[in-house]
């Protein structure tokens, strides 16, 4: 092997026989004296070389354990902050459950004559170009086609498919949705329509006012109970923008609606109500 042809090796093996045989032959000449000191001064380098590779294993030894008390110390640290996200995900749900148990309490209050159904929107689709909502109730739970659909907020739409589970609505700002409406300040009467080209704005159209009619930017629209869908005083929206349209002899409204259809969860389906039209 080249290990055992190495210089070095072979001159500290030569000294190393030479001392032992050295130390050996004093030792039969009876001068043990010599050979304490001679073999004293040979184990020093070692026992230096022994002290110093004990300190390091005892070095590493230290270390490891450190890292393994930080490994420990950081699992620890981990665990709590799983279970302090927990709980603040608990408490926002409670939140969440409480902030919305307390709209419908308003609602009930301030439309007591509704019959009230409480749904969950299970997805969201687009359907020749109309936003479909779909809910986690439907025929088994008393919900029908027509069903006007709602939150604390306004109007949502109505629903328009219906199975033994669940059920569809298509919001008001879809082309094929009307409602009659009217103006809270002035009384004045008109309907508002989906409008392709304002879907994703969130607003529709309050159309057949005359070119008299007394409507202003900011005037808040409420249904008008007028073809007995949709019960009346639930809010729509506020008027951001009137124009006159001298042909029709008629001025048209724009209407943002009071939903914002983006950040639904849960609704509210009307199954119920007094037909109360004021003339």
């Amino acid at each position: 092997m080249k290990f055992f042809k190495n210089k070095f090796f072979i001159i500290v093996m030569s000294l190393a026989l030479f001392i032992v045989i050295f130390a050996v032959t004093l030792s039969a000449m009876g001068q043990t004296g010599p050979i304490n000191n001679t073999l004293n001064i040979v184990a020093t380098p070692f026992r230096y070389v022994g002290l110093k590779i004990g300190e390091a294993f005892h070095g590493f030894s230290k270390y490891f354990t450190s890292i393994d008390e930080l490994d420990k110390e950081n699992q620890s640290l981990i665990d709590e902050i799983e279970r302090l996200e927990g709980e603040l995900a608990d408490s926002q749900a409670i939140k969440e459950e409480n902030e919305r148990l307390r709209e419908y309490i308003e609602f009930k209050k301030t439309y007591p004559d509704l019959a009230l159904t409480e749904a969950l929107i299970i997805s969201s689709e687009s359907e020749n170009h109309s936003t479909i909502f779909t809910l986690n109730k439907g025929r088994e739970d008393g919900i029908k086609v027509g069903m006007p659909v709602v939150i604390s907020k306004g109007v949502v739409g109505s629903v328009c498919e219906i199975g033994s589970t669940w059920c569809k609505v298509r919001v008001i700002t879809e082309a094929s949705s009307s409602i009659g409406a009217y103006v809270s300040r002035s009384g004045e009467i008109g309907l508002i329509e989906g409008d392709i080209s304002l879907k994703n704005t969130g607003e529709c159209i309050l159309n057949y006012l005359p070119a008299d009619a007394d409507i202003e930017v900011g005037d808040l629209i409420y249904t008008s109970g007028l073809g007995s869908v949709y019960p009346r005083g639930l809010l729509i929206g506020e008027v951001t923008d009137i124009k006159t349209d001298e042909y029709l002899r008629a001025k048209i409204a724009r209407v943002r609606c009071a939903v914002n259809f983006d950040s639904l969860t849960y609704v509210m389906i009307v199954t119920d109500y007094d037909i109360h039209v004021e003339e």
